[in-house]
């Protein structure tokens, strides 16, 4: 009945939308008027301003010890945690000693034998400090997912790519904040609070890994793992200013995140890479990936992006979602002029009509049959919780459960559309995702708006909750993206763009986010301290 009903009256409800959303956007604007604005002061360190892969070269030729660069790290969390909140549990005692241990091993080889040169290749990040989403887990550390059950869970093993981070030499300092089951575009528990934007803490950081991207972008990490399912790695990324990839399918294993995951949510889902520097994708991916993806992703290939070829979609037509925003607008043009000018391309303007079904694809696609509902999930699977109980508890100031947590578990089991439909909409789904990796195959991005404005305030999203479908559409289709920083806007929040590829084509995609890093400045620190 509902979707019959948006279908029927699309064209009207769009222009209803546009005034609706309009509305929202001032108000919110006229509230924080009244809301001191503050933003992380820029950083002084210059440790704090070099590359991964900068700082482990450094530490192998030993004009850096890690234990110094972990001691930045670490002060500069103390300097900034208490402004965004970001940081969840510190791992820092057993960081320091992994630090002196990695240099010791440096101090007792010699550079050029054979031993130094076999620790470079199967430790390339040895001493290099790292940070981890609050869903994926690392032995040792605190693993809530923002639920309030899971308060004092300590994991007892690391996930795969932990694992993998760990025996390439990286060390764990730190566990970011997330939103209550890593389900919502605001990172905000029960637990820690919420977290707020380091150019504006009026400001989300985004979800659900907003507290890794805040971390990475007030430079309190350098590096750090986060998880999209919807855009929880691109849309932090985004309103943070930084560089996150969505890795193709299958590349990076998923054992150790938290919650688990079954059916077509296994295709949507992917651990990927969050970083200032994006060279520093290079390197993480390669470590990141299983082994048996290396061969799959190529990424020592050399990549000529003069043969290129390029598109661009200028956004969604939907009900469901605003319509970008002219600097968004604006930012994606900037970069599509810039491949067009440097390279002598003709980027092509796309509108598929099926990608405007993005809200409808996602609500088809995560919904699994059997699998736990998330009322189950909010209570750690010890129970299902009785959320519209829950719902009179929060309007009382009693619940332990966030606003968004206890919306979504209400609406949970409550599809709009019935299994026709459903039906319908998969197909659609499906034959785009045909069209799109048979028109970008190997040599072809498709750079796309990141979001319609920048990053809202605080607990605007709860009045836009399908902004998001400008990221989720790529997680239905199941297709690598970078999200790319493209400056600040003149009030100094992140401006970016997405750029999409076909499945395998993620050494592309990060060739074109150093281009775009070199043509625009890629991370901004933010203007007033």
């Amino acid at each position: 009945m509902f979707a019959a009903f948006v279908k029927t009256f699309r064209p009207l409800l769009l222009i209803v939308s546009e005034i609706y959303f309009r509305w929202v956007e001032i108000l919110f604007w006229a509230i924080n008027l009244f809301v001191r604005k503050r933003s992380v002061p820029r950083p002084n360190d210059s440790l704090l301003l070099i590359s991964a892969t900068q700082a482990a070269e450094m530490i192998r030729i030993r004009e850096l010890t890690s234990e110094e660069l972990v001691e930045a790290y670490i002060a500069r969390i103390e300097q900034v945690n208490g402004i965004i909140n970001a940081v969840v549990d510190k791992n820092y005692e057993n960081a320091r000693i992994l630090a002196r241990e990695a240099d010791s091993i440096f101090a007792s080889l010699q550079p050029g034998s054979s031993e130094y040169n076999e620790m470079i290749t199967k430790r390339p990040l040895l001493g290099v400090p790292f940070t981890i989403k609050d869903c994926i887990e690392v032995d040792g550390l605190r693993c809530t997912v923002g639920i309030s059950s899971r308060k004092d869970l300590v994991a007892q093993k690391d996930a795969a790519v932990v694992e993998r981070m760990k025996n390439a030499g990286a060390i764990p300092l730190a566990v970011t904040n997330v939103p209550e089951v890593c389900m919502w575009w605001e990172s905000v528990n029960a637990i820690h609070g919420r977290s707020s934007n380091p150019y504006d803490t009026r400001r989300i950081t985004g979800g659900s890994s907003g507290g890794e991207a805040a971390l990475i972008s007030a430079a309190g990490s350098v590096i750090g793992l986060g998880s999209d399912i919807g855009g929880s790695i691109r849309m932090p990324s985004y309103f943070n200013g930084v560089f996150g990839l969505k890795p193709t399918s299958g590349i990076v294993p998923l054992v150790g995140h938290l919650p688990p995951t079954e059916g077509f949510r296994n295709e949507m889902l992917r651990i990927g890479p969050i970083c200032r520097y994006a060279e520093d994708l290079i390197i993480m991916l390669k470590v990141m990936a299983a082994d048996d993806a290396i061969n799959l992703l190529q990424m020592d290939k050399r990549v000529n992006l003069r043969k290129m070829r390029l598109f661009y979609m200028e956004g969604l037509k939907t009900p469901y979602a605003q319509s970008i925003s002219s600097e968004c607008y604006d930012a994606l043009k900037r970069a599509v002029r810039y491949f067009e000018t440097k390279y002598d391309l003709c980027a092509i303007r796309l509108d598929l009509p099926f990608a405007h079904y993005a809200v409808e694809f996602f609500l088809t696609s995560i919904e699994v049959p059997g699998a736990p509902s998330f009322a189950h999930h909010m209570t750690d699977f010890k129970s299902e919780l009785n959320c519209v109980g829950e719902l009179v508890k929060w309007c009382f100031g009693r619940s332990r459960h966030t606003l968004p947590a206890i919306m979504t578990g209400i609406l949970d089991r409550q599809s709009p559309f019935n299994e026709e439909q459903k039906r319908v909409l998969m197909s659609l789904r499906d034959r785009l995702n045909r069209e799109l990796r048979e028109l970008l195959q190997d040599d072809a991005v498709l750079i796309f708006p990141s979001f319609p404005t920048t990053a809202p305030y605080h607990h605007q999203p709860l009045l836009t909750p399908l902004n998001f479908a400008y990221t989720a559409l790529w997680n239905t289709l199941a297709m690598p993206v970078v999200q790319c920083p493209m400056g600040l806007n003149k009030r100094g929040i992140p401006l970016g763009v997405q750029v999409v590829g076909a499945p395998a084509t993620d050494r592309l995609l990060i060739a074109v986010a150093q281009d775009l890093e070199d043509g625009f400045g890629g991370w901004k620190p933010s203007t007033d301290s």
